[in-house]
């Protein structure tokens, strides 16, 4: 690529590209960030809590910036970018959200009122027993596959792409399948038994993810053919925009989840008063 053509993208994605302040992106986040930040605060400020408070700001903060940073609007026109984006959300910012387990601290940050109508909901044997279900495991798992795949069926994703409301949909499915997935895998991580399932769980996501990396990568014809053109912008011709994608999920997100079992079952093997009980 010449000098002056690299300049010309850098130019044109500078002009076109910026931050991305949506209300249904913003408002979300900023009342779970003031309601953590005065939970935070009427709990109190303990020592033990800071890997706690971490976890979550370090994820909140990841969420954010993958919805709102010039990565947002550049995944409108790069499939790659796109890519990133969503693994960015199930990979990287959700999992240190559910690790952080916020919800006593969420409720505490909630004005009284509706602090007792949202616990007496929780507390409900219907919203008990769907969460239950929910989070059982080999359900998530199955939950968290089809959420992947549906949203890379040419047909959904390119309605996603091409429709505002489908968009913020794809983007909350893929949020919401992640917090049951994680949250599931890190319940099964803290039960004596459970390390073994919840790696081997992660393995298989691994395997299913790796699949249609692979199928996205090796295809030898374009999937979303209605995409915009990514060559003004990154020098890519469709084609190659599309492998270079499918290559984003096989290879560094699925390599997320094999660390993540890999950690699971070192800790079973190191720790053998979690494993014998």
């Amino acid at each position: 690529m010449s000098t002056a053509y690299a300049h010309e993208i850098g130019e044109t994605a500078g002009n076109d590209f910026g931050w991305s302040l949506e209300p249904w992106v913003i408002a979300p986040v900023a009342i779970v960030a003031c309601l953590y930040w005065a939970g935070s605060r009427r709990i109190g400020g303990k020592a033990d809590r800071r890997m706690t408070h971490l976890l979550f700001w370090s994820g909140l903060a990841i969420l954010t910036l993958a919805l709102v940073s010039p990565l947002h609007e550049l995944g409108e026109h790069l499939f790659f970018a796109h890519m990133i984006e969503h693994e960015a959300l199930m990979m990287i910012a959700v999992p240190p959200i559910v690790a952080s387990r916020p919800g006593v601290i969420l409720l505490a940050g909630m004005p009284a009122s509706i602090r007792t109508a949202t616990i007496a909901l929780i507390q409900a044997p219907v919203t008990r027993g769907l969460w239950s279900g929910l989070t059982e495991l080999w359900s998530a798992t199955a939950l968290h596959v089809f959420v992947l795949w549906f949203w890379h069926v040419p047909l959904f994703f390119q309605a996603a792409v091409a429709n505002e409301g489908l968009h913020i949909l794809q983007h909350l499915s893929f949020v919401l399948s992640a917090i049951v997935f994680w949250a599931a895998i890190l319940d099964r991580d803290q039960r004596r038994h459970g390390q073994m399932a919840a790696a081997f769980a992660l393995f298989l996501t691994s395997l299913q993810a790796s699949l249609l990396g692979a199928l996205i990568t090796f295809a030898n014809r374009l999937w979303y053919p209605g995409g915009p053109d990514p060559y003004p912008i990154c020098g890519l011709n469709r084609l190659e925009d599309q492998s270079l994608a499918g290559l984003i999920m096989w290879v560094p997100a699925c390599t997320i989840y094999v660390l993540a079992a890999l950690w699971i079952l070192a800790r079973f093997l190191t720790r053998p008063e979690v494993r014998h009980g």
